[in-house]
């Protein structure tokens, strides 16, 4: 692999490391020095909506919890979640990459994609942004069958613009229907045509509350040292949005999904009014009331209030 194409994928790795880490443990008193920069969300309006995994000790899904079985606090202060489901709908905004690059990676891509938009939740809606030269909205708020008609048109070609396609994937964020959201990214990692820094990219991301997950598509052949590398800076570097970082090899595209269709699946996700209106950080703590058999919980932690 040359020094160009090596050189990409480390910005590859480095975006994905400000942008998504799924935490999985459990839920930590406030910091009073105040969060690192990377660890952050900022929302405009006052309902907070958290989505919770929660996982046993060899982390299996644990489902048919219910409200009274969290406890949530925010600044230190019981909160009353005004929503709560772990049945409902989704909201989720695929940003792939559809450059020449990840021709290699199209079969397996399309495969994984169309079980993972099988047996979709009812009321599930879904938004698609591709990029390669330049980012694209291709379809917005759709059900999993136009996804697909959509998406199993399209032909990889061009450049990578991937700091554009999150961009873009976040703004749309703002405009789905859905209380319970995610990103999903797909990518082999190029950037090579971007008008957006690295720097908007983070900001953008501090400003969305989702859960963000990360697929880094790997060539078998191309695997290398710096590989594992960046997979401990990830878990070194967890931004707590509750979504979880992936480096699968491309055979194991379809799995990688899978998973995280399940992860988003088995999610709890409630809602309510903080205690306190001020601006600045916000410490979320979430427990399990009776918490008997040692479960993990995997979600946001802090959010910032303007």
């Amino acid at each position: 692999m040359g020094t160009r194409t090596y050189s990409k994928r480390r910005a590859f790795y480095v975006a994905c490391a400000l942008l998504v880490i799924g935490y999985s443990a459990p839920a930590q008193s406030p910091d009073p020095a105040g969060p690192p920069d990377v660890d952050v969300i900022s929302v405009d309006t006052s309902l907070v909506t958290i989505n919770i995994s929660v996982r046993d000790h060899k982390n299996r899904q644990q489902p048919g919890l219910k409200l009274e079985d969290f406890r949530v606090t925010d600044q230190g202060r019981i909160v009353r979640p005004e929503f709560f489901d772990n049945q409902g709908p989704l909201s989720i905004v695929f940003v792939i990459d559809v450059s020449s690059s990840m021709r290699g990676h199209w079969p397996e891509l399309k495969s994984g994609l169309k079980k993972f938009l099988a047996n979709e939740h009812e009321g599930s809606d879904y938004t698609l942004v591709t990029f390669n030269e330049r980012a694209q909205l291709v379809t917005s708020s759709v059900d999993a069958k136009q996804l697909w008609r959509t998406f199993s048109n399209l032909k990889p070609y061009g450049e990578t613009a991937l700091y554009d396609g999150l961009r873009l994937g976040l703004e749309a964020l703002e405009r789905v229907p859905q209380r319970h959201k995610a990103l999903v990214l797909l990518s082999d990692g190029e950037d090579n045509s971007s008008q957006t820094g690295l720097a908007m990219v983070e900001q953008q991301t501090l400003l969305h509350h989702a859960t963000i997950y990360t697929v880094g598509i790997l060539f078998e052949r191309e695997l290398s040292p710096y590989q594992a590398d960046g997979k401990k800076l990830l878990n070194q570097l967890a931004a707590t949005t509750g979504g979880l970082v992936l480096f699968p090899e491309t055979s194991r595209l379809p799995s990688v999904l899978n998973v995280i269709k399940a992860d988003l699946s088995s999610q709890y996700s409630l809602s309510y009014y903080p205690p306190e209106k001020t601006s600045g950080w916000h410490h979320v703590e979430v427990n399990i009331a009776q918490n008997t058999n040692r479960l993990n919980l995997r979600y946001q932690q802090r959010y910032q209030m303007r």
